[in-house]
C-alpha cells in the first residue's frame, strides 16, 4: 500500500509499505479521507516531541472497518472515526477525567493515515475509535480530532456570554473557536495575515484583523471600548504574539496558550497583569473521549462549516505536492483521498 512519510525534517515520500494485520485489540481501516493539519507541517519542519522520526503522517481521518482482531466490539464495513491517543484508564489522570494528560497515552496512537490503510491499536479501539453517523461524509467526521481539541479549550476557558474574544490565528483552529464561541454568545475578533483565511472567519461571525497593516492592540482596544478581550486565544505558537495578548487581555480576564510550542519555549508576562489585575494564564492539550464524543455531535448537527474548514480534496497520489513548501497559502485542510 502507499503511505507518506516523513524521514527527517524536510524530506516527505509517498512509499509503498506493507499492508498492517491487525492483532488482538487491533483493527485496521481503509482510508475514506485523512484531513492535513497544522501539526503535520510542524512536525515535517522542525519535528514533533511525540512523535519520533522516521514518522507516517496524517492523524485526522474517517474510513471502513476491514479487518479486526481477537477481542474488538467493531466489525467490517462499520464507518469509523478516531481520537488519536489511547490513555491508559487506569492512571490517576485517567481516574481524575483528565486522559488527555495521561502519561502514556501516545504510546499507542492513530497515526500515519495519510496512506491506504492505518492500523488502529488496541488501547485507541478501547478509547477513541467512533461509529460514525449515517450520511456523514468521510471528510466531516474527519474533523472529529481538531474539533474535539477546541471544544476543550473553549470548556477551560470559562466564555461568558456577551463578551469579547480574541483569537490570534486565522487557520482552522482559529475558525473552529470563532464557530463555537460565536455559538456561545461571544464577540469575536480574529488576527491573521491571510485574506482568504480572514474571510472565512469573517463569514463566520468575527471581526477580522489584518496584522500585515494593522496593530492589534489598537483594534484590540477599539473592538472592546479600551477594556481588553476578556477571552484571548493564541492559536499561532508565535511568542511575540503571545506577548501582545498578555498585555491587551482585560483585568479578570483570561488568556489561553492553545497552539503547541517548542518545549524550551519561554513566555514573558508582567507578573502585575497575573496578580493585580488578575489575568489568569491557562493552557489546553489534545482532549478526552468525553470531549471526543461532544465534537461528533457537533459534526452530526451540522453545527460546523465543513466547507469553509476543508479547501481542497486531492487523491493521495499528491500528497508530496500538498507538504511540498510553500504550497500551503490560504487554504484552511486538503483532504487526502486514496
Amino acid at each position: 500500500m502507499r503511505a507518506l512519510l516523513a524521514d527527517r525534517p524536510g524530506s516527505v515520500a509517498l512509499r509503498n509499505v506493507p499492508v498492517p494485520a491487525a492483532g488482538a485489540g487491533e483493527l485496521v481501516v481503509k482510508v475514506g479521507a485523512a484531513l492535513t493539519c497544522g501539526t503535520d507541517f510542524k512536525l515535517v519542519r522542525r519535528g514533533h516531541p511525540k512523535i519520533p522520526f522516521p514518522a507516517r503522517l496524517g492523524h485526522e481521518f474517517a474510513g471502513t472497518v476491514v479487518e479486526t482482531g481477537a477481542g474488538v466490539s467493531f466489525s467490517p464495513g462499520e464507518r469509523v472515526t478516531s481520537a488519536v491517543s489511547g490513555p491508559c484508564g487506569a492512571c490517576a489522570d485517567c481516574h481524575d477525567g483528565e486522559e488527555n494528560l495521561c502519561r502514556e497515552a501516545f504510546d499507542e496512537t492513530a497515526w500515519g493515515a495519510f496512506a491506504d490503510f492505518v492500523l488502529i491499536p488496541r488501547r485507541v479501539v478501547l478509547r477513541g475509535l467512533r461509529r460514525i453517523p449515517d450520511g456523514m461524509p468521510f471528510e466531516t467526521a474527519a474533523l472529529l480530532d481538531p474539533l474535539a481539541s477546541v471544544v476543550r479549550g473553549v470548556s477551560r476557558s470559562a466564555p461568558r456570554s456577551g463578551s469579547a474574544a480574541l483569537i490570534a490565528g486565522s487557520g482552522p483552529i482559529a475558525l473552529l473557536w470563532t464557530v463555537l464561541l460565536r455559538r456561545k454568545g461571544l464577540r469575536v475578533l480574529a488576527a491573521g495575515r491571510r485574506d482568504a483565511q480572514l474571510a472565512a472567519l469573517r463569514r463566520a461571525g468575527a471581526e477580522t484583523v489584518d496584522l500585515r497593516s494593522e496593530k492589534l492592540g489598537e483594534r484590540a482596544a477599539a473592538f472592546t471600548g479600551g477594556r481588553g478581550p476578556r477571552l484571548a486565544v493564541d492559536t499561532t505558537g508565535d511568542l511575540e504574539i503571545v506577548a501582545q495578548l498578555g498585555a491587551v487581555t482585560a483585568r479578570g480576564g483570561t488568556l489561553q496558550l492553545f497552539a503547541g510550542m517548542p518545549r524550551e519555549a519561554s513566555v514573558a508576562l508582567l507578573a502585575g497583569r497575573i496578580h493585580y489585575d488578575e489575568v489568569t494564564v491557562a493552557g489546553s492539550f489534545h482532549y478526552t473521549p468525553r470531549e471526543a464524543d461532544e465534537a461528533l455531535a457537533l459534526l452530526a448537527d451540522g453545527a460546523i462549516p465543513v466547507a469553509e474548514l476543508i479547501s481542497y480534496a486531492r487523491p493521495l497520489s499528491a500528497a508530496e505536492e500538498v507538504f511540498a513548501p510553500l504550497s500551503y497559502g490560504d487554504a484552511m485542510k486538503t483532504a487526502l483521498v486514496p
